[in-house]
């Protein structure tokens, strides 16, 4: 049975949970800070509530072994985004290899493509967001002042950032995009002209060669 299970391990990919992928970019965050486990924890503290010892800290980065993994809540990465300056889609950024594991996909797991559109949405799903989130914009700028204004600016230029990435995935460059939009425009209204009239002389009678045959 140790057998095969290890022969599964070779041809199965690695599979992480969404809380493991957040245990390794909390390593990664840390040592993008310079900080030790200790220094991490004393800046979250403010932030989390609570001052987690070392060893609790530690346990926590230890997550992405697969024992005992940290269940993180949404306090709990509003807090580490806070405390360590960074977005909260940093926390869902993939690992080098492996899967993502879903209860659907138990065994093989999915590509971790499918977490990137999660974090960030799709060309489907982010009209739905950023309706909602010029909704919130739009009273924010109207309540708080100048600098609810910002926020708001800041907020709907990171969704309009993120629909030009998809247009860039979708259309490649978008100066050739433009071009080639501009180009089918251009045709499109020539096929939507009328067509020319066949010319006539007096009399609305076709015009005549001097072999007798109608002159376009």
């Amino acid at each position: 049975m140790a057998t095969l299970r290890n022969k599964l391990k070779e041809v199965l990919p690695r599979t992480w949970s969404p809380n493991q992928v957040v245990a390794q970019n909390l390593i990664r965050a840390r040592l993008l800070r310079g900080w030790t486990q200790d220094e991490a924890a004393e800046a979250l503290a403010p932030y989390l509530g609570t001052r987690l010892s070392t060893a609790s800290f530690s346990a926590i980065e230890r997550s992405i072994a697969g024992t005992r993994v940290k269940q993180f809540t949404a306090d709990e990465l509003v807090a580490l985004s806070r405390a360590f300056d960074l977005p909260l889609g940093w926390w869902f950024t993939p690992p080098a290899d492996g899967a993502l594991h879903t209860p659907d996909h138990p065994r093989t797991g999915v590509d971790f493509d499918s977490l990137v559109d999660v974090v960030l949405g799709t060309a489907e799903t982010i009209p739905a967001w950023t309706d909602a989130l010029h909704q919130w914009a739009a009273g924010r700028a109207g309540t708080t002042g100048a600098r609810g204004r910002r926020l708001a600016a800041g907020g709907a230029e990171q969704i309009d950032r993120r629909a030009r990435t998809l247009l860039r995935e979708r259309f490649g460059d978008l100066t050739q995009a433009r071009d080639v939009l501009r180009r089918l425009a251009d045709l499109l209204a020539e096929l939507d002209e009328p067509p020319r009239p066949v010319g006539r002389g007096r009399g609305g009678a076709r015009r005549r060669t001097s072999h007798g045959t109608p002159s376009i």
